[in-house]
């Protein structure tokens, strides 16, 4: 078994055909097609169910990948490593951050890894909502600070560096713009943005974007959103409502809406890495964070 094949494999497994992962790989289709055979003998069964209009994972297939995937992500970064650390060059961290990431505790972390971290250096990634955990699956980032819970099987997450209450956006003018405490259950007369459906999402999906009250009212969808800054324009524009952590209102300020203290529970910041990265700049770099926050708790 080699790189060659287990790539083939994964480009075939994510396009699901032979001739997009071919003109992606720049091989010709002959060559993935072999290579996916000789891996299949290697393996012991077939790994793809090949018709004339479809391709798609077999059972075995759909576990080798859950294996391969982060394995080979986590071989890849460790091979990158080495070649900076052979050239005398920094090691470079990818971390990822929605919205406002670590907000406050950003500075104080850059300073932690620089007096810990010797010889890495952190490259900041902004991600949007729909690829968020993915890209830490995939390895296009190294790890992230997001908001819990988590929205991939493939991650995990360290424990908390902060703690948020809740904030319900409303546009100027709002019915609520008064409240002082929202009852949840408002929002049955609202509508709150979408997120396009991913089933591995739907845990974060469900407590952020919430499709029934606590009480089981359903809570209509509002237009399509895949930032944070898609969730406020839909606000401002009387679109929707959204429920956000509350220093996004420090971090958002906006002269046309409103951030309302609303009666849910708080959300959790949490480095989220690859389940089966645990390079130590990886865990260090948790450790720097946690170090600099403690876990605060912001109203």
């Amino acid at each position: 078994m080699d790189l060659r094949q287990i790539d083939c494999f994964l480009e075939v497994a994510h396009e699901l055909h032979f001739g997009r992962a071919s003109r992606n790989l720049f091989l010709a289709q002959s060559s993935v097609s072999e290579s996916i055979k000789s891996l299949e003998r290697e393996v012991g069964g077939p790994l793809f169910d090949r018709t004339s209009r479809r391709v798609s994972l077999t059972p075995l297939g759909v576990s080798f990948r859950l294996g391969v995937d982060p394995a080979t992500a986590a071989l890849r970064k460790t091979l990158e490593e080495c070649q900076h650390q052979a050239r005398g060059e920094a090691a470079v961290l990818r971390v990822g951050f929605l919205g406002g990431g670590l907000y406050e505790l950003t500075l104080p972390l850059m300073a932690k890894v620089t007096e810990v971290l010797h010889g890495v250096t952190i490259e900041w990634v902004e991600l949007t909502l729909t690829d968020q955990f993915q890209a830490v699956a995939d390895g296009t980032v190294d790890a992230a600070f997001l908001r819990l819970p988590l929205g991939h099987d493939d991650v995990v997450a360290g424990d908390s560096v902060f703690v948020d209450g809740r904030k319900l956006i409303v546009p100027v003018g709002h019915r609520l713009e008064h409240t002082d405490l929202v009852d949840p259950e408002e929002l049955a007369h609202e509508a709150l943005p979408s997120v396009p459906d991913d089933p591995q999402a739907l845990p974060w999906t469900v407590f952020h974007f919430p499709r029934f009250t606590p009480h089981g009212h359903p809570i209509r969808r509002g237009p399509v959103v895949r930032t944070v800054r898609e969730c406020l324009a839909a606000v401002e524009s009387g679109a929707a409502v959204v429920v956000m952590c509350s220093r996004s209102q420090s971090y958002y300020s906006n002269p046309g809406v409103r951030y309302l203290n609303i009666d849910l529970p708080p959300v959790p910041t949490a480095m989220v890495r690859r389940r089966s990265d645990n390079r130590q700049a990886i865990l260090d770099l948790e450790i720097c964070a946690r170090s600099v926050a403690g876990t605060r708790v912001a109203a």
